[in-house]
């Protein structure tokens, strides 16, 4: 790993303390990203950490909607909550994004009980083995 000169350093804060984020930083000066954000951090103690990923389709308050959708059982499964939820906010999601958040809440999936399409006047003719 190449070290960087004393004055790149400087010239980072200078532009970080001017407003420019580290993206705009650098491709300016041609360094990594992971170099610039490291000596943003060790600097400036108030700059932010960047996150990695995306950011989330849904809000705190689209989550809070479907949890109590499943919760007070309007929605008994992940796809009517996401047809609820998709006629509120403006960009559909997928139910497997539904799924998601439900099972980050802790909330199971529950299966059927199977039963038998004999009736019992059938089952004690036919036993079944």
């Amino acid at each position: 790993m190449r070290s960087i000169s004393s004055s790149q350093k400087e010239t980072i804060l200078s532009m970080a303390s001017n407003g420019l984020p580290a993206c705009h930083i650098t491709s300016n000066l041609g360094l990594g990203k992971s170099t610039v954000s490291r000596v943003l951090q060790d600097f400036l103690l108030d700059h932010p950490i960047p996150s990695a990923g995306h950011p989330t389709k849904l809000s705190s308050t689209d989550q809070h909607c479907i949890l109590l959708q499943i919760a007070s059982g309007k929605a008994s499964n992940t796809v009517q909550a996401t047809t609820h939820i998709n006629s509120i906010i403006p960009n559909a999601v997928s139910s497997q994004t539904v799924k998601n958040l439900l099972k980050q809440h802790s909330f199971k999936a529950v299966t059927k009980k199977k039963s038998h399409y004999l009736r019992q006047c059938t089952r004690s003719i036919w036993p079944l083995h």
